[in-house]
């Protein structure tokens, strides 16, 4: 014996299915890194590359398709948000200040000191782990 489905009835069954059905929300790109207190420079980059001027201490954070950079001039701890991935710190303060950088647990996990003979930089910074950078007067 064969059953005959009314068109209501298959309207009402594709109606059930396309609301059954629910396409996931498109992602939101993470919001950009910030600083708190505001840096003395922040400028996003598409293409890699930045001069951190002598009595800065730079960093670069990649976003998206490129980079932003951050350029501290004063002393003082800035707090980070959305910082995520690796790149570069780079400590052209001068008289060997220092660029200090702490996990979520307030411990220092790296100090680059500014303009000495040994290099200043370093190009492997994971930042995902880092939430504060302190610029100080005394040496690493």
């Amino acid at each position: 014996m064969k059953r005959r489905i009314s068109y209501l009835g298959v309207a009402s069954i594709l109606s059930a299915l396309a609301t059954a059905v629910v396409a996931p929300a498109p992602a939101q790109a993470a919001s950009a890194p910030t600083t708190s207190p505001a840096a003395a420079s922040r400028v996003y980059h598409s293409t890699w590359g930045f001069t951190c001027e002598s009595g800065y201490a730079c960093a670069s954070v990649p976003y998206g398709s490129g980079w932003y950079v951050f350029k501290f001039y004063n002393y003082g701890t800035y707090s980070l948000s959305n910082w995520f991935g690796t790149d570069t710190a780079m400590n052209d303060q001068t008289g060997g200040a220092a660029m200090r950088l702490y996990n979520g647990s307030d411990v220092q996990v790296e100090c680059i000191a500014g303009q000495t003979p040994e290099a200043h930089y370093d190009t492997d910074v994971n930042w995902t782990p880092i939430y504060k950078i302190r610029l100080t007067a005394s040496t690493c």
